[in-house]
């Protein structure tokens, strides 16, 4: 690993944390939308994506006079995400994210939904006040597959008829879209070659596939206490995740899950029937399918940063490559 890429990485994610809280300001219009925000800001992911697009933008030759501007795309980037996720909790009725109370739990759906599109109008009106005008429509399409994603989603809910094919449309609009998006805005803004570009934005897709998949992993190989969530949450929500459809492709264990599936559409899915769904995921050989599925995604994206120009943050990316595969892989 290059200690140096690291070192300067941290800085410029300083910098972007510091974007954030400006973007994450109180308008002074009510107490309330000030709570809101403050709760968005204090409630921190991994902020991958923002990683990613300033890893892709220092391939580019004008990387040292716009990193201050890649930082505040950086922050934009997961801006996105964050509005995404405000909408999404609402959608799900979650009531915690991270260990927290959601927005919508905590100041109730109509302030959450408000609060997401607030998020989203300073997306805009930055991407047109500070010049971002090259990148803007690139933000513009991937909203937009996002929500078509959410849509193929709640379009396959409790459906025993859903394919991989339709997973993988809807996880690329959920997941790996905005992964691409990071890669992408990074490389162009700090001019890149279009060579490179493509490059970037193939990591970026691998990347977000790698790390859906992963999630859906998660699911069945770790505890609710480690990953903050009640697991299977996204059954007893009626969405079919990888290890779940390559388990129905085994004669054997399709009736089985069907009768999950049903039962969970019912509202009468509990702990013994989880117990049951993990039972069949495993030793219909589904989990094992993923599981390769994610190696493969994770391969797809180290052959595509193994093809960029030799540069000292390759090391970082290979190494959040391998960090992000092998967490799943020790559970």
């Amino acid at each position: 690993m290059n200690r140096y890429e690291e070192a300067e990485l941290q800085l410029e994610m300083e910098k972007v944390e510091q974007e954030l809280s400006d973007y994450l300001r109180d308008p002074g219009y009510g107490n309330a939308v000030g709570r809101i925000l403050r709760d968005l800001g204090e409630s921190r992911g991994k902020r991958l994506r923002p990683r990613l697009l300033l890893m892709a933008g220092r391939y580019g030759p004008l990387f040292p006079d716009v990193r201050d501007r890649l930082c505040r795309l950086a922050a934009l980037v997961e801006l996105v995400h964050m509005a995404s996720l405000v909408h999404d909790d609402i959608v799900d009725d979650a009531p915690l994210r991270r260990g927290m109370p959601t927005t919508q739990a905590k100041y109730g759906k109509d302030m959450a939904v408000y609060a997401g599109d607030l998020l989203l109008s300073r997306i805009v009106q930055s991407l047109f006040r500070d010049g971002f005008g090259s990148v803007g429509a690139f933000f513009g399409q991937t909203v937009e597959t996002m929500c078509l994603g959410e849509l193929g989603q709640m379009e396959c809910r409790f459906r025993e008829d859903v394919t991989v094919r339709q997973y993988m449309e809807n996880i690329y609009g959920k997941t790996a879209a905005l992964c691409r998006l990071a890669c992408l805005a990074g490389a162009a803004e700090s001019g890149c070659s279009g060579e490179v570009q493509t490059r970037l934005e193939e990591l970026g897709i691998n990347f977000g596939y790698m790390f859906q998949i992963r999630d859906d992993l998660l699911d069945f190989t770790s505890d609710a206490a480690r990953e903050g969530k009640c697991t299977h949450m996204d059954f007893r929500e009626g969405i079919l995740t990888l290890p779940v459809l390559y388990a129905m492709e085994n004669e054997d264990a399709r009736p089985g899950i069907v009768c999950l599936i049903r039962e969970a559409k019912a509202g009468r899915f509990d702990e013994n029937q989880a117990k049951r769904l993990a039972e069949l995921v495993t030793s219909s050989g589904g989990l094992r399918r993923a599981a390769e599925d994610m190696e493969m995604y994770a391969e797809r994206a180290l052959s595509a940063v193994g093809n960029l120009p030799d540069h000292g943050v390759s090391d970082v990316f290979r190494r959040l490559l391998q960090t992000k595969r092998s967490a799943c892989n020790a559970s």
